[in-house]
């Protein structure tokens, strides 16, 4: 079932792009989710429960000047950042699990599985039971602010160093996760 749906999803994301192509910029790859029509050109697909489509929708924010994860974006990025987090944590679990669902900042739940979501993501590691991993705090701060510093080739976005996500936002984050029994 989930190969079926990761295969649709990706059919219907070339599909898209295709159709958008010939009206982006030229810096843009052919495969990049974006409508020049669209508010703030950016789009996502939603996945229309129990129909096998997709919907597109506009994020409310311009993406476009981040790179994508198509292998053709030759566009530069921020070099990896590393941070360190300094001590008490002071994070909220609750801020932390509205921000791992927020469409317009972590949405966490496209790659990873998270505890409660019907529609788990597949391609992240899985972030239930986080808690029993006793990761230090630091470790999961910098995963989330540039997992870049661990792995060069990560595909997780960098939220800290593109600005995604505040200090105080991936704290909250980090003791969400570190809540997860």
């Amino acid at each position: 079932m989930r190969t079926g749906t990761i295969f649709l999803c990706l059919t219907a994301f070339v599909a898209h792009a295709a159709l958008t192509r010939a009206a982006l910029a030229s810096d843009f790859p052919a495969d990049f989710a974006a409508n020049p029509a669209a508010v703030n050109m950016t789009q996502a697909p939603k996945v229309v429960v129990n129909s096998g489509r997709l919907e597109w929708t506009p994020f409310n924010r311009d993406l476009t000047h981040w790179p994508s994860l198509s292998y053709d974006d030759k566009r530069p990025t921020l070099k990896p950042r590393k941070v360190m987090l300094s001590e008490p944590l002071n994070g909220d679990p609750a801020r932390g699990r509205a921000l791992a669902l927020a469409r317009d900042k972590g949405y966490c739940i496209v790659c990873h599985e998270m505890p409660g979501e019907d529609w788990p993501g597949t391609v992240g590691a899985l972030l239930l039971h986080f808690k029993k991993n006793n990761y230090p705090n630091e470790q999961v701060f910098q995963q989330i602010f540039d997992a870049r510093a661990f792995n060069p080739n990560s595909v997780m976005p960098p939220f800290g160093t593109f600005g995604i996500l505040d200090e105080q936002e991936i704290r909250d984050l980090v003791a969400y996760l570190q809540s997860l029994d």
